[in-house]
């Protein structure tokens, strides 16, 4: 009769979460084949409405971000069953026991024993709880109220209340602050506006501290940081004093810049004294003779801008002197010195080798790039590098140094200097520039030769390759067996040297063999490479000789066949027997009917009685000869 009513194997009925309607007779029943017996049983039910225990209207008080538990037992028949009433209206019984809202941590549980527990307790969790019992004959509640006491801000107090800063630099005011819950913070300016986030002036952060950037003189004053909470405020003054900045002149302060200039007679000349500073500064020129002109001036040939700039007009010889610009203010004062020089005439600038240069360098050498140049006034030389920077002269620890001639010098050349550098140069006439390519040397290197030995018949033609890479390209040079030197691409006699490095024997003998070196040499160093070469020669053999004696009759053609090996291959030459001879530079049909292969063979093609006797076959190189001989009779 489902889980709450169960029959044990003994008989024994049990009835679980009893309530008013389980009250009554029950008969249990014992049955067999030979009878039955039965017994009756009465359940009476004593039923009591649901009662909270020790129940009273109570306040407590936890710390802000503490634990708070309260407990609510009731008793009564059937067991009651417990809610609570948050002080913002939610309700929460067993079916929902705790904080559903999705953060990591829940915010309050319900326990089963009518126990009310919750985790950090804010300002939000401060108001009346209820707890409510509950079953079939009543209910019962009981209130509690909750206080949460918090902590008031605490600034922590510095030593240091008074800031000094110079105008232009950026002040930071620090605010440090305890409290619970966490305190609002904000500061009151000197102007008596109220800042809390940062803007283009002011950055706030996080942990209250605020930062004043390019302080300015109208800054100075008192700064409070006022920090709240509910149980209280605090607050912190500073007091900011900015001074003055001493003056800029073009950007910079010095106390005395000494710069040279150079105009031409007749000419207008401005020179620049453009001053910065807090207070803005003052502006006057000292001119020759210790005259003031303070700024702004107006005369007929000199005149000084509201910007501090000198403009002289119709520039004489005489203005060659010494030109003092001074910028005072609270702060103090910076001098800029301008030597003028002043020129009858002007020439743009020129370079003395006008032309672009290709420039080999050695690695861990200095190297020098050289930009002579002439102009009036003396042209201003500047050195456009590789990478596109711009380089005028550095400091004494830079690795690179314009020289006072111009010329550009690299203390410790690297592979990466290498590349397009120009030099460039100006003056009031014109501008110009010169490109000079810098390279770094590489050891000249043989990259085709000949492997092993070269071997060549004589009387033919001989190439050696000698192909080569280096930084500057090497110059190529062949040292003959004999000693003598090709140096340069030449032809000298038998041999001829091309621009590739190939040397080229024409007609070689067995006296061209030995050893052949082949030398690729530049600023950086030298390759050497040997080519033995051996000549293939030996004298002429007759192989394939005519018979000593031909019997033929008059008109039948025959043939004589002289067949020679021999290197370089020989020639075949015939002696008839009126002495003619018939070579191969007179090969073809000759007056008499006679005719010489390119093989040597003689052919007779209608022979005569007159064309009996002695016929003489010679077979002719460099190296020797070989002759046979044949007695023709035509009959």
């Amino acid at each position: 009769m489902g889980s709450r009513i169960y029959v044990y194997p003994n008989g024994s009925l049990f009835i679980g979460s009893v309530t008013e309607k389980d009250g009554g007779d029950y008969l249990c029943v014992a049955r067999n084949k030979m009878g039955d017996d039965l017994i009756l049983m009465h359940v009476s039910l004593s039923l009591k409405p649901a009662k909270i225990d020790h129940k009273q209207y109570f306040r407590k008080q936890v710390l802000h971000g503490k634990d708070f538990q309260v407990d609510c037992k009731a008793s009564g028949s059937p067991v009651p069953e417990i809610s609570w009433s948050l002080p913002d209206g939610t309700m929460i019984n067993n079916v929902m026991q705790a904080d559903d809202s999705g953060h990591r941590t829940r915010r309050y549980t319900l326990f089963n024993n009518g126990t009310l527990y919750f985790n950090r307790v804010g300002i939000a969790e401060e108001g009346d709880y209820t707890c409510y019992a509950q079953n079939t004959l009543g209910k019962d509640e009981m209130k509690v109220h909750l206080t949460v006491i918090t902590a008031a801000p605490r600034i922590r107090q510095g030593h240091k209340t008074n800031v000094r800063i110079k105008a232009g630099d950026t002040a930071i005011l620090n605010c440090e602050v305890t409290g619970d819950p966490k305190p609002k913070i904000f500061w009151l300016l000197p102007s008596h506006d109220m800042i809390s986030f940062s803007n283009d002036r002011y950055t706030f952060y996080a942990n209250g501290s605020l930062s004043i950037n390019k302080a300015k003189l109208l800054d100075s004053g008192e700064y409070v940081c006022v920090a709240q909470n509910p149980s209280g405020d605090d607050t912190k003054m500073y007091k900011l004093d900015v001074v003055s900045q001493p003056p800029l002149i073009n950007g910079l302060y010095t106390n005395k810049t000494v710069m040279k200039a150079t105009a031409v007679r007749h000419s207008k000349k401005h020179f620049d004294c453009r001053a910065e500073g807090t207070p803005p500064p003052e502006v006057t020129w000292i001119m020759p003779d210790n005259i003031l002109l303070t700024a702004p001036y107006h005369g007929s040939r000199v005149s000084v801008h509201t910007n501090g700039t000198l403009e002289i007009r119709n520039v004489r010889l005489s203005d060659s002197a010494d030109f003092i610009c001074v910028a005072r203010n609270e702060g103090g004062e910076s001098v800029l010195v301008v030597q003028l020089e002043v020129l009858e005439m002007l020439r743009r600038p020129t370079f003395r080798n006008p032309f672009n240069e290709k420039i080999v360098a050695q690695l861990g050498k200095p190297t020098v790039l050289n930009c002579s140049v002439d102009g009036n006034p003396p042209p201003e030389i500047i050195w456009i590098l590789p990478n596109g920077m711009r380089f005028y002269n550095g400091p004494q620890k830079s690795r690179y140094l314009i020289a006072s001639n111009g010329s550009f010098i690299i203390y410790k050349t690297t592979r990466d200097d290498a590349g397009k550098y120009r030099c460039a140069a100006r003056n009031k006439v014109g501008y110009i520039e010169k490109l000079i390519i810098l390279e770094i040397g590489q050891k000249p290197v043989i990259l085709t030769y000949a492997l092993g030995t070269v071997k060549s018949i004589s009387g033919e033609s001989l190439s050696l390759p000698c192909v080569s890479d280096g930084v500057p390209k090497p110059n190529i040079q062949w040292t003959l067996p004999n000693g003598y030197v090709v140096d340069r691409p030449q032809i000298h006699g038998k041999y001829t040297l091309h621009d590739n490095g190939t040397l080229v024997i024409k007609e070689v003998t067995a006296y061209d063999r030995g050893n052949y070196i082949c030398k690729a040499q530049n600023s950086i160093g030298h390759a050497l490479v040997t080519v033995p070469v051996m000549i293939v020669a030996y004298p002429p053999r007759i192989t394939n000789r005519p018979p000593r004696s031909i019997l033929t009759r008059t008109g039948a053609a025959f043939q004589l066949h002289c067949v020679a090996l021999g290197v370089p291959k020989p020639e075949i030459t015939w002696e008839m027997p009126k002495h003619a001879l018939l070579s191969g530079a007179r090969k073809g049909w000759m007056p008499g009917s006679e005719l010489l292969h390119l093989q040597g063979t003689l052919v007779i093609q209608n022979p005569q009685t007159s064309d009996s006797g002695t016929y003489k076959c010679t077979a002719k190189n460099p190296l020797g000869s070989d002759y046979a001989t044949t007695y023709i009779q035509v009959i």
